[in-house]
């Protein structure tokens, strides 16, 4: 074998994920899923109950998007995060739950613009 060839190999070798072991939390939360998830789904709903109420002063002073991304765009990002959790929980496909935790990431990036505006 020729050493560029060799080298790929090992290179491929190393970064070979499916010979490494998940870690300990890993594990763990396969062990426990179903109660994390709860656990993850629970405090989220409470967060986004808490941020439908806890609203920002500048809220009342803006208008459009940027009042409605104040008031509410805390609370769907958590929301989404919850959503998240409950896809997580019931095994769906990782796109899915992908799809949800970026949502929410947009989410909570709206609010901080609009926090910033």
């Amino acid at each position: 074998m020729d050493a560029p060839r060799a080298a790929l190999c090992w290179a491929e070798g190393v970064t070979d994920s499916s010979r490494t072991r998940p870690s300990r939390v890993t594990r763990w939360l396969e062990r426990n899923r179903r109660p994390a998830g709860l656990a993850a789904i629970a405090i989220a709903l409470g967060l986004a109950a808490l941020w439908l109420v806890v609203v920002p002063e500048k809220a009342s002073s803006t208008t459009g998007i940027v009042s409605w991304m104040l008031r509410f765009g805390h609370s769907l990002c958590w929301l989404l995060l919850a959503a998240t959790a409950a896809l997580w929980t019931a095994r769906a496909p990782r796109r899915a739950v992908d799809v949800t935790a970026w949502a929410a990431l947009a989410a909570y990036a709206g609010f901080l613009l609009a926090l910033g505006l």
